[in-house]
């Protein structure tokens, strides 16, 4: 069809952009709809709130996407002119567009532009969030009250059995004073503030007590299922073994995003603490003669110990214009759940993983021996570090393979973390401190110093806490075995046992940062 035919005049030129205000959660990105994460995962421009988690947003979105907070320039013209380019934009908001009195103009503003491509993805709603992490079973007459843009006389109020309020802390005060007059000033409430959030604390009091704070927003729930008694058969949040816990990993070659998400699975909140740094080897002509013999068929076997491994053979193959498809014919082994991974993301299967355990030395064990009848080739092809992998390099020679070792990347201990956090690791301000290695024991305490001795140390296996042992740490837990599942787990039902402990003594419940601090002796001179 002509482009300039009446039926598509050029002012009204379809183009690929579009917009999709996409909701999510309160206090919790993790609270996106599958239609959010999907609107996300194909974004070119993400518009948040100006309070989001910028970190948590990129992890969700592809690399080539721009994010952007809200404020300075004007947002719809920012919206429109992105579209008009051809773009896909995606306005992220923590929470839902038609439930929230705040959630701004914006939308409508959108809707009303001529031809443009408009999606709409319900978030969860503060209201129900409000109930479900303050563990408050709502009543069959349910209401929501939203003073965050004044607080209403009480004769406007809604009436229902259970009402849930929202308003700003600086105007907490005067909510309640309009409460008073409904419900008394002896009359209870559930105060409940950072919702969704590590940080969340949930409070039983009397609207007399009620004051002024400097949170953004805080919430106040009246009805039937306020009480402690009630809401403890519901206490599934603020209950959780490592809530609010504050742990620091110290992080060796392989990515601890799956620890960090099981520890966050008990509640607790985890820095990762890089202990090392991956440089590309010294010289490459060895690594460029390796892949060349991969291409040229030269090995039958190629060994991968470590997602970098992996990366730093797709990085040559790139190079040479080639992609995984070169690597058909060769049968792969890989150490490690980083490892399978990394391969799985190139569209690769490992033939061989290692199933008792997951090391290199185990591979060796596991590893078929070189059979002269079958196999048309005796080379194995092994990418690793500048340190040697010693127990698979030997026990491969003794199944009667060759074995060629090539430098792929070389390890480093990283530089300090920041001065904050190296304070708060020696004065016990973190709660627990998670090794997964003893090299990340070794370089930890290299860069930063020792963990205090109230902070809670856990270890993956024996020789983790052997070495944590060396260096004069207290070892509390030791993982059942050697997985990120089993190392959260184990560090979570020590946090109950030592909570029921604190609770049979009589003891109020705290966490090992919130110890005692002791106070300096003054030290006083001979002569006074």
């Amino acid at each position: 069809m002509d482009p300039t035919s009446p039926a598509t005049p050029p002012e009204f030129e379809p183009t690929a952009g579009s917009v999709t205000f996409v909701g999510s959660g309160p206090g919790d990105l993790g609270l996106l709809t599958m239609n959010g994460s999907r609107a996300l995962q194909v974004a070119d421009l993400v518009i948040v709130d100006e309070d989001a988690d910028e970190e948590q947003v990129a992890a969700l979105i592809p690399a080539h996407a721009e994010i952007r907070l809200t404020g300075g320039d004007d947002e719809v013209t920012a919206i429109l002119s992105a579209v008009a380019q051809g773009r896909k934009v995606v306005r992220l908001h923590s929470g839902d567009y038609f439930t929230d009195a705040d959630a701004g103009g914006v939308l409508p503003e959108v809707l009303d532009a001529v031809g443009l491509r408009v999606n709409v993805m319900p978030g969860i709603n503060r209201w129900s969030a409000a109930l479900s992490f303050g563990a408050v079973a709502a009543s069959s007459s349910f209401a929501a009250l939203d003073a965050t843009l004044g607080v209403p006389p009480v004769t406007e109020w809604p009436q229902a059995e259970t009402l849930i309020m929202r308003v700003r802390g600086s105007s907490a005060a005067k909510l309640a004073e309009q409460a008073m007059l409904r419900y008394g000033p002896a009359s209870h409430c559930l105060s409940l503030t950072a919702i969704g959030t590590t940080g969340q604390v949930s409070e039983l009091t009397s609207w007399g007590d009620v004051e002024d704070s400097d949170v953004d927003e805080a919430f106040y729930i009246v009805g039937p299922g306020i009480e402690e008694s009630s809401r403890q058969r519901y206490a599934w949040f603020e209950g959780k073994p490592l809530f609010d816990w504050r742990i620091v990993a110290p992080s060796t070659k392989d990515s601890l995003d799956p620890l960090v998400e099981e520890l966050a699975n008990f509640g607790a909140t985890t820095e990762v603490v890089a202990t090392m740094s991956i440089e590309p080897p010294r010289t490459e002509q060895a690594m460029e003669r390796a892949v060349r013999g991969l291409v040229d068929g030269r090995y039958l076997w190629l060994v991968f110990t470590s997602p970098h491994a992996v990366a730093a053979i797709a990085e040559r193959l790139e190079e040479y214009g080639l992609d995984s498809r070169a690597l058909s014919g060769i049968s792969l082994a890989a150490v490690g759940r980083g490892t399978v991974e990394a391969l799985a993301r190139m569209g690769i299967k490992a033939d061989l993983v290692p199933v008792v355990e997951n090391t290199t030395g185990a591979l060796a064990h596991e590893f078929p021996a070189y059979d002269d009848l079958i196999d048309p080739l005796d080379r194995v092809l092994v990418p690793s570090a500048d340190v040697a992998v010693e127990p698979l390099l030997v026990g491969l020679s003794k199944l009667g393979w060759e074995v060629e070792e090539v430098t792929a990347y070389r390890t480093v201990r990283a530089a300090p973390p920041p001065a904050e956090t190296r304070e708060d690791i020696k004065t016990g301000n973190f709660d627990a401190v998670v090794f997964t290695s003893a090299t990340a024991v070794r370089n930890m305490i290299g860069i930063a110093g020792k963990p205090h001795a109230a902070t809670v140390v856990a270890a993956i296996g024996p020789a983790t806490a052997a070495a944590c042992e060396i260096h004069g740490l207290r070892v509390d837990v030791t993982a059942d075995a050697p997985t990120f599942e089993s190392l959260a787990d184990g560090l979570a039902r020590f946090a109950d046992r030592r909570r029921q402990d604190q609770v049979d003594a009589g003891l109020p419940v705290t966490k090992p940062s919130q110890r005692k601090r002791r106070r300096r002796r003054k030290t006083v001179e001979p002569n006074e």
